[in-house]
């Protein structure tokens, strides 16, 4: 990087208004930074893109542009791919172009989810659905770009400015609506804040390559929805059931957890554990009750 300090840098961020993009504009607050949501700035568009660059100059890139339904993947994939691999390498050849450094945020879902211990950073990808192809396909365009990058995996992201697995179930529970939630998909609830937090943490440390990166702790969701709901102060019964019961288009890894040592290592910082988390979330839903409602 051109400069000592790379927080102070000229920033650009797309994809502000999902929730780790959402999460990155508060972190960086105050700071030089010029934000784009998919409404103001298609990110498949290279021209747009480029002349983005051209206006900002930016040092310093921060990616959390994606198309994460993962169902909807299977059907668009096109659009997936545009998205998730073909953005991510006009990204990374603008800033290889520019001499920017480039923070992209991948996925768990990259890998199978055979495993029965939590992935590291060099374990091989072979991802089980198509959103986990493109984000994969996203990650070795930006690999072979030859530009000096970060690449954050996390996973189960929950948070502000978008739908996720908590608002699902609190939406579901206090419509009283039937509960069945998958016991044998296990992994790392991670929240967007943290996540944020924890860039700024690498930046610092001027790490570069891929880290892994999500709450302490793993669980299944049908342990994740118990928890929900008791941290919100429900109590509406969740059936435990097999992921295939719930025939969704695309599969899911049965076991995604990832391994934060790197992370640790670099950063000397332990994560919060996922129940952590998911409280001081479920606090900020509690008080916007009537959007779980509507």
């Amino acid at each position: 990087m051109a400069d000592s300090t790379p927080l102070n840098q000229r920033i650009i961020l797309f994809g502000s208004g999902g929730m780790v993009g959402s999460a990155l504009a508060r972190a960086f607050n105050g700071r030089n930074f010029i934000d784009y949501s998919h409404q103001e700035l298609d990110i498949t568009d290279y021209v747009a893109l480029e002349r983005s660059f051209l206006k900002a100059k930016p040092e310093l890139v921060l990616n959390a542009a994606a198309f994460t339904r993962v169902d909807d993947c299977e059907r668009l994939r096109e659009t997936a791919f545009l998205v998730n691999a073909e953005a991510a390498g006009h990204l990374a050849a603008l800033c290889k172009k520019y001499a920017a450094f480039l923070v992209h945020f991948s996925t768990d879902y990259i890998f199978d989810g055979h495993s029965e211990k939590p992935y590291s950073e060099t374990d091989t990808a072979a991802p089980v659905n198509y959103y986990g192809t493109s984000k994969w396909e996203g990650e070795k365009k930006i690999l072979g770009s030859g530009c000096s990058h970060l690449i954050v995996r996390s996973s189960w992201i929950f948070g502000q400015n978008g739908d996720n697995f908590v608002k699902k179930i609190l939406k579901r529970a206090l419509a009283s609506a039937r509960l069945q939630v998958p016991a044998d998909q296990i992994g790392s609830p991670t929240f967007s804040g943290d996540i944020a937090a924890a860039v700024i943490r690498l930046l610092s440390m001027h790490a570069v390559g891929i880290y892994h990166y999500t709450s302490s702790g793993h669980c299944s969701r049908f342990e994740q929805a118990e928890t929900i709901l008791q941290l919100y102060g429900l109590n509406n019964s969740v059936e435990a059931i097999k992921s295939e019961i719930l025939a969704l288009p695309a599969k899911r890894p049965r076991f995604s957890a990832l391994d934060v040592a790197k992370y640790r290592e670099t950063t000397g910082h332990l994560p919060r554990t996922w129940q952590q988390s998911t409280a001081e979330y479920i606090a900020f839903l509690k008080q916007n009750e009537q959007e779980l409602r509507s």
